[in-house]
């Protein structure tokens, strides 16, 4: 899955950042290719603001949050969410991760369709171009041509 980011922002004695790490493997290693989470510890105010980093754990799909609240303060402490049933936990809910990982697998799928399309395009264009350039003599019947 080229061009996977996966970060795992945490403050270093985050209680709930195992289980987040967990969740997030268990996500991760349902892809082709392993893809390695970049654990980034967050120790100081300065830190927090430089990286937006809005609380303990908060993991990261290509720089774009998994539970993105663009209202909650950058901060140090944990960082509460809800799951699917709306209970809070202290960590992105799986679904959530799910969800970030897919949309990226979908959006990679979709430009390499693209890519491979516009490939095979270029190839008729050059074959038609090659065919027109030959002056073949015949026709597609195998007839020739009037000329």
């Amino acid at each position: 899955m080229a061009d996977l980011l996966v970060e795992l922002l945490a403050v270093e004695d985050c209680p709930h950042l195992e289980q987040a790490r967990r969740d997030l493997e268990s996500v991760l290693g349902g892809g082709i290719l392993e893809t390695p989470i970049q654990l980034i510890l967050v120790g100081s105010a300065d830190d927090a603001e430089f990286l937006g980093f809005q609380g303990s754990p908060t993991i990261r799909v290509n720089g774009d949050d998994v539970v993105p609240q663009p209202d909650l303060p950058v901060a140090l402490g944990c960082r509460i969410y809800r799951d699917a049933e709306g209970r809070a936990t202290g960590s992105p809910p799986i679904e959530s991760i799910k969800a970030a990982v897919d949309a990226h697998r979908r959006d990679r799928l979709a430009a390499f369709q693209r890519e491979e399309a516009a490939k095979v395009a270029e190839f008729a264009r050059e074959a038609d171009a090659a065919e027109d350039s030959t002056g073949s003599s015949t026709g597609s019947e195998g007839q020739p041509r009037e000329g």
